[in-house]
């Protein structure tokens, strides 16, 4: 029998309201809620091959799939044992789990079992603090799921008109990676609890740039900070003022208020990182370049703003690298601004996107 083949991209997200801090015992719940911007040619891409009649195993190839989506070159990342076999796991978890939600939709799926051989890479760099776990188990669970589905044109038809559908998939695949709940819809989604749900907003549509500081793997994992933070003195009502600025967001989208967006995102990611520095023992991501970055962008934050001349949204992820937002009337000039205060530093140009995608 010839193998199923699955064939998926999903991109990364940026979080303006930080996923930092997961619940005890819980297959990645957050503590708090969090609101995120769904990006564009920042992306897994991610093929999945499936033997119905061979041994039950799992298969990391380490090579890069054979589609081409447009999206740039690519970068097969270099996994280790540990990041394999949670793969595997994975995988393995949404074969179990995905019949019964394709059956609730009236889809038909191949039982359980067989050979699951994956092929990925990214269009960034991993582990650098550009999200690449949530977009890569956003796009393995949705691949693994085309090699699930017996019709797959009726899945992807599916797919893209049920919300639903995309929120049940979200929530396997953040049991795999918790911030890839939020790489499924777009471009602005909130995620509490279980939920992950796509935000309505006034806002202009957007353009995002990463100030690439560096490339090099995190010293230490945003696993290893989920727990860290908590031995902050700075956790203490961590909980409620995230969860009420997530509101005060949620707010500032719905009426198009890009300054205080700007605002929030500014306050949370200091925040954020305030909770590594007074960890114990404590951390830090930052780098020379990324101090610099900081203090030359808040001369920018720290003036006067107007409709007609808004603020950037600036925030960092659990890495040295800092991300901008702009209104995408203005990309060019702030991209000519950044490239003429940092020429030394990789710049990474992106725009808000919707989502996990099948590719056919």
């Amino acid at each position: 029998m010839n193998p199923i083949i699955g064939r998926a991209r999903a991109p990364s997200n940026i979080a303006l309201i930080k996923y930092m801090g997961k619940k005890e015992g819980s297959a990645n719940l957050p503590e708090n809620s969090s609101i995120s911007l769904t990006l564009n040619s920042l992306c897994t891409l991610a093929e999945v091959s499936r033997e119905l009649d061979g041994p039950v195993e799992f298969q990391w190839t380490g090579e890069a799939p054979e589609f081409v989506t447009g999206d740039g070159p690519v970068l097969v990342p270099q996994l280790q044992d540990e990041a394999i076999s949670k793969i595997q796991s994975h995988v393995r978890r949404t074969d179990r789990e995905v019949p019964a939600i394709l059956k609730h939709f009236g889809l038909e799926s191949f039982p359980p079992g067989g050979r699951f051989i994956l092929k990925s890479a990214n269009t960034f760099p991993a582990a650098s603090g550009i999200a690449s776990s949530a977009s890569a188990f956003a796009a393995i669970t949705l691949a693994t799921t085309l090699t699930i589905a017996c019709d797959k044109e009726l899945f992807s038809r599916a797919f893209k008109s049920e919300p639903k559908l995309r929120s049940l998939l979200a929530a396997i695949s953040r049991q795999g990676s918790g911030s890839s709940c939020r790489s499924f819809d777009g471009p602005w989604v909130f995620w509490e609890n279980e939920q992950a749900e796509k935000l309505e907003s006034r806002l202009p549509e957007l353009a995002h740039f990463v100030l690439l500081v560096s490339a090099s793997e995190k010293s230490v994992s945003s696993s290893t900070a989920h727990h860290r933070v908590k031995s902050s003195p700075l956790w203490s009502g961590r909980v409620d003022r995230a969860n009420a600025r997530a509101q005060q967001l949620k707010t500032a989208l719905a009426s198009g208020d890009l300054n205080q967006v700007a605002r929030l995102s500014w306050s949370e990611c200091w925040e954020m990182h305030s909770l590594f520095h007074t960890a114990e023992p404590p951390f830090t991501y930052w780098q020379p370049q990324t101090i610099g970055a900081l203090n030359w962008f808040s001369a920018f934050l720290n003036s006067p703003a107007s409709a007609a001349n808004p603020f950037p949204i600036v925030t960092l992820d659990a890495g040295p690298n800092l991300h901008c937002l702009v209104p995408l009337e203005a990309a060019a000039d702030w991209e000519q601004r950044i490239r003429t205060a940092f020429p030394d530093t990789v710049l990474l140009c992106d725009r808000q996107g919707k989502g996990a995608e099948v590719i056919s």
